[in-house]
C-alpha cells in the first residue's frame, strides 16, 4: 500500500547532519544545500527517519506514516560506524540494496552518494517527485533511476520488511556487498 498517497500526508522535511569530513567538491549534500533542497541541522531530531546503513531494518513505504522528516548523515565512511553509534532517532532505517550511479562508484552495490540515498528514500516512501527533483541537480542523476527503476518500484510497493529482504535476495543473491553503504 502506498501510505504517503493513501493518507495524503505532507511531504517530509529533508534534513542533513553534516560532519564536513568529505571532499567539498564531490559532496552531493553540499550541492543540495546550495539549491535549498535540504536543511542543515546541528543535531539529528529524535522524530525522524534516520538513514542508517548499520540498521538491520530496511526502509519500507509504511515508514512514511507520521514521518515529519528524513535525515541524512553526511560523513566519511572512515568515521561512519562511530558517528552512527552515537546518534539517537526513533526510526533508524537502512536503504534496501541499490546500485550507485555516481561517477565514483558507478554500478557498485550500496555505494550510494548522499543525493542517491536521499532520492531512494523519497522514492520508496512515495515521494517520487522529490526523488526526481533531487537527482535533477546532477548530470548523472537520472541514471540512478534508470539503473534502479525496477528495484525502486518493487521496494516502494513491498508489503513489509520481509518482502524487501526477499526482493534484495532475488536481485543480489550472487553479489558480495562488501559492507553496507549509502
Amino acid at each position: 500500500m502506498r501510505y504517503a498517497a493513501a493518507y495524503n500526508m505532507h511531504e517530509p522535511s529533508l534534513l542533513v547532519y553534516m560532519l564536513g569530513d568529505d571532499d567539498p567538491i564531490k559532496c552531493s549534500a553540499r550541492r543540495l544545500l546550495r539549491f535549498n533542497m535540504l536543511k542543515r541541522v546541528s543535531r539529528v531530531p529524535y522524530r525522524t527517519i534516520l538513514l542508517d546503513p548499520y540498521s538491520s531494518i530496511p526502509l519500507i513505504n509504511g515508514d512514511a506514516v507520521e514521518c515529519p522528516s528524513i535525515t541524512l548523515v553526511d560523513c566519511s565512511w572512515v568515521n561512519a560506524y562511530r558517528v552512527f553509534s552515537r546518534l539517537r532517532a526513533s526510526k533508524r532505517r537502512r536503504l534496501p540494496l541499490l546500485l550507485a550511479a555516481n561517477p565514483i562508484n558507478y554500478a557498485k552495490v550500496a555505494k550510494l552518494s548522499s543525493v542517491e540515498a536521499l532520492a531512494a528514500a523519497c522514492y520508496i516512501l512515495g515521494y517520487k517527485h522529490l526523488a526526481y527533483a533531487l537527482l535533477s541537480k546532477f548530470k548523472w542523476g537520472s541514471t540512478f533511476i534508470t539503473l534502479n527503476h525496477e528495484l525502486l518500484e518493487e521496494y516502494s510497493n513491498a508489503g513489509g520488511v520481509d518482502d524487501v529482504v526477499r526482493i534484495e535476495y532475488e536481485y543480489f543473491k550472487y553479489v558480495d556487498q562488501g559492507g553496507g553503504g549509502m
